[in-house]
């Protein structure tokens, strides 16, 4: 029997088959060592640790030591403080893995990462994007699980339901006021997660939880485009139709200067905090407000960001005062 054509034809497969593709695949399929896979694991996370795990881990144990405040209990030992502490962290933490891997994942987030932030796994080739993807079949049960284990998996399924309209369904991009909203919803169920963690598995939080957490997401949904003006030359190679690039760079500066001095001032009215109580969120507010409208750059933007992380957390602190 003659296998010439085989041979002819499996050379031809071979020289049709890109060198650049399988270089990458065999890249993709080395070996790696545990510090490499952690190591990934902390660059999918890293950029959103100052916006995700850090407040939320405050918002955590604000409510564990406002517990009388909101109806939870009167006292609460400093060594349950620190027995809880690691598992809200760890609580937030694998619900955020899986909300980034699902966004990174995305051939428009690789297209932006490139030119926003190319130290990312996906970017940098450090994974390929089937790699990501198998990895989130392992990261979203481990959520639910962890859930379930420490008090709260309801937070855990609606944050898949809301990452999946941000990104699968494209809600990021369909315009500037969803993707808002979607921001808002996020977070605002990281901070239920957190303070359910915070007291247990058996709590239930009453409706001044609710109405506190309804109150930072109107906060979040009318401020969080600060986080666009940083990123505006990856948004447009996405095609985004974030605020910056729809109503233009202007309009969106001083609408974040107003709502960031607004709320500056409503959040601490609402916990009838006395005029010194004010200082921290104002004065706070008000830089961000000023480097808005005057500091107009992306490097200066990027510090405007991070203290808006600040200003979050520093609302998060109020109801410690407001007892």
């Amino acid at each position: 029997m003659d296998y010439t054509h085989v041979s002819t034809l499996s050379s031809q497969i071979s020289n049709d088959i890109p060198a650049k593709t399988i270089s990458e695949t065999s890249c993709f399929q080395k070996k790696r060592s545990l510090v490499y896979r952690l190591h990934t694991l902390w660059l999918f996370s890293r950029s959103d640790l100052k916006t995700v795990l850090f407040p939320q881990t405050v918002f955590g144990c604000v409510m564990m030591l406002s517990g009388e405040t909101f109806g939870f209990r009167e006292h609460i030992y400093f060594l349950e403080i620190l027995g809880r502490l690691p598992l809200i962290m760890i609580w937030i933490w694998i619900n955020l893995l899986g909300e980034v891997i699902a966004n990174q994942r995305l051939a428009g987030s690789i297209t932006e990462d490139s030119i926003n932030k190319p130290w990312r796994p996906l970017p940098s080739k450090r994974v390929s994007p089937d790699e990501a993807r198998r990895l989130l079949l392992w990261v979203l049960p481990s959520s639910y699980l962890t859930g379930v284990l420490l008090g709260d998996s309801d937070a855990s399924v609606a944050l898949m339901v809301f990452s999946y309209m941000y990104n699968d369904l494209d809600g990021a991009n369909e315009n500037w006021l969803l993707r808002n909203l979607l921001n808002a919803c996020g977070l605002s169920l990281f901070s239920l997660g957190a303070a359910k963690v915070a007291w247990g598995p058996d709590s239930t939080p009453g409706h001044i939880v609710y109405r506190w957490i309804a109150i930072l997401a109107a906060v979040i949904s009318s401020t969080v485009q600060l986080q666009d003006l940083p990123d505006v030359e990856g948004d447009k190679a996405r095609g985004r139709r974030t605020m910056p690039l729809v109503y233009g760079d202007a309009l969106a500066r001083w609408s974040i200067c107003v709502s960031v001095l607004f709320w500056s001032l409503c959040c601490p009215y609402y916990w009838n905090l006395h005029l010194i109580g004010y200082l921290p969120s104002v004065s706070l507010g008000g830089v961000i407000g000023a480097r808005s409208c005057m500091a107009k750059n992306s490097k200066a933007d990027a510090v405007t960001w991070k203290l808006w992380c600040v200003w979050i957390g520093v609302l998060y602190l109020l109801p410690l005062h407001g007892q």
